[in-house]
């Protein structure tokens, strides 16, 4: 095959692959007319390859007028691409060049007007000879799109500055090598016999493209390129495997079809599904490390940012965090962060923290309230480079004064790019940063995530100064309480047990509700920014709704429990049904099934009656009680027994888990009381499970009562509930709790 063949098909493939990418991942009219562009390229290609390959003129001539459909359609797609990507908007011209270029279609279909005949040339093929004028005149046209196109982006080039001076850059490095190479092919026509083998440039030309496109986010569809990279790469692995076994069934069996050939796909099956999870996770990797090193990077940055983030409510720690992840995610050498304060009602700014900039410079750069107006309004960063670009959209001399003045001071302070910090919607400070070490401009990408940096930011920095705030508003209170009560010892026990108990909610709270909430918005913005799929981010948005909805059920229970008694609606219950069914759930649980814990109930001597109660209220006893037991359980069993005797049946469940030290016995049924043990095993638990459960066992004219031989020891957990015996709902002083004593005999 020769070098003309080889390029043409080369050509021929990089042009569908591309076009048929700018059609289904494009979402602008610069994106199909690439495409269109690359598809012309493709028909020129492919036709050169069977040019070629053919071994008569008369085949050669009709490849010929084949390949020609693409040429005449590739400087008027360029012209239309160029006009389109350099704003130029003169309809009338676009017209004129499609006219043109159906004229030259007409002209090229007919037999000597457009291509008369060929000569057969380098020993290899037959190549195009003696041009006609409308040949000729397509010459000229052809050359005047090109240096046209050229001249038209090299204009824009000059005036452009940042990320599309880049793409621009790339584009018209593209085209002088694409163009240039293809330029060589007129030649031969024109009887220079100079071999057409520079029309590999073509290919290089569209690579440097793809190449823009992958790695500046030319025409901005990087993502869609990692993804179709690691599709592609699945796909040729299961086409190869796809022909390797069909090979091997041949081979080994005789065919496909026949017994042993279906055995064997028994164990080929599985090892197929390992080897395609494997090969998919290869591509995975290859494409973030290698291939998309930045937006991978970009990824990682966002996650680990909003981990570490979700678990610090110190706000200098925070603003160290994202001052530092800023610095070394864009390679800065100034960042500056101010913060807003209010003072007797007046709002001013404060330096949160500074690095390489002078502290005077960023607070005079808030002084006249403009920055901060147009980033509370448009809430997205300000970049010093585009600041231009926005003033050519306003009329108002004024706000065009303002813009130019904040321009002139970003200029002489050396920032580069205003980053607001928002937390619901408001304003709540100002990361200013300065130009990269490298030099180069922010891109797209850059913007996106310090958008997601400063949303996740904001809400970290506007949940740790509210926190910050209620503990010192905690400790003024402190302070006043002890001032009023020093004198009298007894309110003042008791007042400090209500301000340890405000302290222990306001640490449930913080944690039940700000953590969940903290996660869902977090969620929100990365799906917003297309970090996140839809579905994942439901996922989130899911759990943490699911996770406040039961908080706030058991904070509302134990408000309503408060020196009350539970309002029952008691009925027959079946309480030994209800109990295996909750136990067959919490078999599932992932960390029953993590710690290979051994569910089960003791078969009683005594067939288990029916008892008279709440069965919606009593379910949250079990399932609370059974909770407990897995989650402070990480080895052994969880055992269900029951006692009865003659008004009572008695349930009792007991684990192997960390047990009850003596120092947590005392508090074991009060509100937002929680063992050391106990938090490092079940970090979320809000402290009023066992409060609530204990409240409605009494409810029930029952009892909840516990028995631990000390830590590491386990624990039993028991509870009693009256039996059915036709009685009729009939409140009773809670005050009064009946005393409940089993003596049965021994099994």
């Amino acid at each position: 095959m020769s070098i003309f063949a080889i390029s043409g098909i080369l050509i021929g493939i990089l042009g569908a692959t591309e076009g048929l990418f700018m059609f289904f991942k494009g979402n602008a009219k610069v994106h199909y007319l690439w495409g269109m562009l690359c598809f012309t390229t493709m028909i020129w290609g492919f036709g050169g390859y069977k040019i070629a390959t053919s071994l008569v003129p008369l085949d050669a001539i009709f490849w010929w007028h084949f390949a020609y459909i693409g040429v005449i359609f590739i400087p008027i797609f360029l012209i239309h691409f160029t006009y389109e990507f350099v704003g130029l908007k003169r309809k009338f011209d676009i017209y004129l060049y499609y006219l043109i270029g159906i004229i030259f279609l007409s002209a090229n279909v007919i037999d000597d007007i457009f291509i008369r005949q060929t000569r057969f040339v380098f020993g290899e093929f037959y190549y195009l000879s003696n041009p006609t004028i409308s040949y000729n005149l397509f010459f000229l046209f052809f050359l005047f799109s090109v240096l046209l196109s050229l001249f038209l982006i090299r204009l824009e080039y000059a005036r452009s500055s940042g990320i599309k001076r880049i793409q621009i850059r790339y584009i018209l490095i593209a085209l002088a090598i694409g163009f240039g190479g293809g330029s060589f092919s007129f030649l031969p026509v024109y009887g220079v016999n100079f071999y057409p083998f520079l029309n590999i440039l073509v290919s290089i030309g569209m690579m440097i493209v793809a190449y823009a496109i992958f790695y500046y986010r030319l025409m901005d569809i990087r993502v869609a390129v990692r993804n179709i990279f690691i599709y592609a790469g699945i796909a040729t692995f299961t086409y190869a495997l796809f022909y390797f076994v069909v090979w091997a069934y041949a081979e080994l069996f005789g065919g496909v079809f026949n017994t042993a050939s279906y055995l064997f796909g028994l164990i080929i099956a599985p090892l197929f599904v390992m080897a395609f999870l494997g090969v998919n996770k290869f591509f995975q990797n290859l494409a973030n490390k290698y291939l998309f090193t930045g937006l991978y990077s970009y990824q990682t940055t966002i996650n680990k940012l909003s981990q570490e983030l979700n678990y610090s409510i110190n706000l200098q720690k925070i603003i160290d965090l994202i001052v530092d992840t800023i610095i070394k995610t864009m390679e800065l050498e100034r960042v500056g962060m101010l913060l807003i304060s209010k003072d007797g009602g007046v709002i001013h700014y404060r330096v949160a923290m500074v690095v390489g900039f002078n502290e005077k410079n960023g607070i005079s750069l808030v002084d006249d309230n403009f920055l901060t107006k147009y980033l509370q309004e448009t809430k997205t960063p300000l970049v010093k480079e585009e600041i231009d670009y926005i003033v050519k959209k306003i009329k108002q001399k004024s706000e065009i004064d303002n813009f130019l003045r904040l321009k002139s001071y970003m200029t002489k302070i050396e920032a580069s790019l205003c980053l607001p910090l928002l937390s619901n919607k408001k304003l709540i400070g100002i990361i200013v940063l300065g130009s990269k070490i490298s030099g180069d401009a922010y891109s797209k990408e850059d913007l996106d995530l310090l958008s997601t940096l400063s949303y996740q930011a904001g809400i970290a920095i506007n949940n740790a100064k509210l926190y910050k705030e209620v503990q010192d508003f905690s400790q003024i209170l402190k302070q006043k309480v002890a001032e009023q009560t020093k004198d009298i010892s007894k309110k003042n026990q008791y007042l400090q047990e209500l301000l340890n108990m405000k302290t222990d909610f306001l640490r449930v709270v913080n944690h039940q509700l700000n953590t969940p909430l903290s996660i869902m918005k977090i969620a929100y913005s990365m799906v917003k920014d297309h970090t996140f799929s839809a579905a994942k981010g439901f996922f989130y948005a899911e759990a943490g709704l699911n996770r406040m909805d039961q908080t706030i059920s058991d904070f509302w229970d134990a408000f309503q429990l408060e020196g009350e008694k539970m309002e029952m609606n008691p009925e027959p219950v079946d309480l030994a049904r209800m109990i295996a069914s909750e136990l067959e759930e919490k078999k599932k649980l992932k960390l029953a099934q993590e710690r290979k814990l051994k569910l089960a109930i003791e078969k009683p001597a005594f067939s288990v009656p029916l008892v008279w109660c709440d069965p919606k209220r009593i379910i949250h006893v079990i399932s609370n009680l059974l909770d407990n037991a897995v989650f402070y359980t990480s080895a052994g069993s969880v055992k269900i027994s029951y006692d009865l005797d003659a008004n009572f049946l008695k349930v009792n469940i007991k684990d192997t888990g960390v047990g009850i030290s003596e120092k947590n016995k005392e508090n074991i049924f009060q509100k937002f009381s929680r063992g050391v043990g106990a938090t490092v095993l079940h970090p979320d638990g809000s402290g009023l499970g066992l409060y609530i459960a204990k409240k409605i066992v009494e409810g029930s004219d029952g009892q909840l009562t516990y028995f631990s031989a000390g830590e590491n020891k386990g624990s039993t957990f028991s509870f009693s509930l009256p039996l059915y015996k036709n009685q009729q709902s009939v409140k009773r002083d809670p005050s009064q709790p009946r005393e409940i004593i089993f003596d049965l005999p021994k099994k």
